[in-house]
């Protein structure tokens, strides 16, 4: 079953509403899935304090809101599992992606802070950092750009599949992975290897 519900997770309130309603709705929340995103590519030197301030606030503020209004009901049923997306950028640079890059490495650095604040209470917290996987955001990029810069640095030669990065989050989140927390693992075809 889905409640879908709109919520910019950057506003502490419209978060903590979502939660509730979610939590009235189904009884409890057992998982968290924090995949809202937002990128905004300049050089540092062009780049606005809007555009740095946007991607912060999604991808990092958006993070902790989400993860502290569910530990609200985590930490007394002591039970819970948060996953995080970060990114390949979050571990490497790349010119034009420094925004982006910092709040996925804010990420990661959270992640593992977070787990270790709630391990003792069974809530498991991890990190997915996805390289190119095959998304609206990355079919965008220019064909020739893909085929010349991007597929060359993939050791599978091939852009990742939205249901294979699906796969490691339901891993994450079964009882399989109960001994996995505090891990940053990479989905990238092998590109982290360069």
């Amino acid at each position: 079953k889905a409640l879908p519900v709109t919520c910019d997770v950057s506003n502490t309130g419209q978060v903590n509403s979502m939660v509730e309603t979610a939590f009235k709705h189904f009884g409890r929340v057992d998982i968290l899935i924090n995949n809202a995103g937002r990128a905004r590519g300049n050089l540092v030197a062009r780049m606005t304090d809007e555009d740095w301030d946007t991607v912060f606030a999604t991808n990092v503020r958006g993070t902790f809101l989400c993860s502290r209004a569910v530990l609200q009901h985590m930490i007394p049923q002591k039970s819970g599992v948060i996953v995080n997306t970060a990114s390949g950028l979050g571990m490497r640079s790349l010119a034009g992606a420094s925004a982006y890059g910092a709040s996925k490495a804010a990420v990661i650095h959270f992640t593992q802070t977070l787990a270790l604040e709630v391990a003792r209470k069974n809530v498991t917290i991890n990190t997915i950092s996805p390289g190119y996987i095959g998304t609206k955001m990355v079919t965008a990029i220019p064909t020739e750009i893909l085929e010349t810069k991007i597929l060359p640095q993939i050791p599978v030669n091939r852009l990742g599949k939205p249901d294979e990065v699906a796969g490691l989050i339901i891993y994450l989140c079964s009882e399989e992975a109960a001994f996995v927390t505090g891990a940053n693992i990479s989905i990238n075809g092998g590109q982290h290897m360069y």
